[in-house]
């Protein structure tokens, strides 16, 4: 018996084993995720932790028997799964058919890396951490912001989870950000142009707002929550330490929103007139 087969055999609970699979895999010995199923009330506990329901769509990556996909179609979800094993493949189709939502679902044979899965509204997991690791870019890149992704027992690196639970085992949850990076530009009521510098790190934001060349507000409690933000601008030379908070939400280059001062509320929009990549 080859030793992926072997691994096949891993009881779901085992996540000592799962570890040492993980340090094999970062050394080299290993080169594929095991299959190891997780179990129904975790499958459950995941996609209500997501929000999963009516017109969402669902892709599970690396889809196993299909467990996933058919309960979020049980949900009243559109459910895709990506899995390389072709036998589980049909495994899946065939589960799919016995639970009656195999026209709700679609499993397909290909490689995660390879797969295009843009048009997720919920993406689901349960692999190792370095296969999250190398996930990661894509799933920034090419995800719509408020797109919700979750994982089963391995978090994101760096990339804080925006909701976590322990219940036996950890749950993470992200909400895909929109890139806010760059500089942004407006023309305020006193008929001054306005710049503000936004660095982001994930669903945090950090920067300045400068007039006339001159710093005035610093960015601090910055967040961005899918194509929404907030932040606080804190104003630099201000005895009374008068702070403006901002909120908004950004469709491509353009924000449009609100800023509430001590003397009451404001539209207001700007444009990106320089971006960066999400750091």
């Amino acid at each position: 018996m080859s030793r992926q087969k072997s691994l096949l055999k891993i009881n779901g609970s085992c996540l000592a084993v799962i570890t040492a699979l993980w340090l094999l895999a970062g050394s080299g010995m290993a080169s594929d995720v095991p299959y190891v199923p997780t179990p129904q009330e975790t499958v459950v506990e995941m996609l209500t932790m997501a929000g999963v329901g009516k017109g969402d769509v669902v892709y599970d990556l690396g889809s196993g028997d299909g467990r996933f996909v058919i309960t979020a179609a049980e949900m009243g979800a559109r459910g895709v799964g990506i899995e390389i094993d072709r036998q589980r493949v049909r495994e899946s189709k065939a589960n799919a058919e016995a639970a009656g939502v195999a026209d709700r679902v679609r499993f397909i044979e290909q490689d995660l890396f390879e797969a295009d899965f843009k048009d997720a509204t919920v993406v689901t997991m349960f692999l190792l951490p370095e296969v999250n690791l190398r996930l990661r870019p894509k799933l920034l890149a090419e995800l719509k912001p408020g797109t919700r992704v979750v994982s089963n027992s391995f978090s994101m690196g760096n990339w804080e989870p925006d909701q976590q639970r322990r219940n036996g085992r950890t749950i993470y949850l992200w909400i895909i950000p929109v890139n806010m990076a760059g500089t942004w530009v407006w023309s305020g009521g006193d008929g001054d142009r306005y710049a503000m510098e936004v660095d982001q790190d994930f669903q945090k934001i950090s920067g300045s707002v400068s007039r006339q060349g001159q710093t005035i507000m610093k960015i601090i409690d910055g967040k961005v929550k899918g194509d929404r933000f907030t932040f606080t601008a804190e104003h630099q030379f201000d005895d009374d330490g008068e702070t403006v908070v901002y909120r908004g939400r950004i469709d491509n280059d353009r924000i449009s929103g609100s800023k509430e001062t001590p003397e009451g509320g404001l539209s207001w929009k700007a444009t990106r007139v320089q971006g960066q990549k999400i750091q």
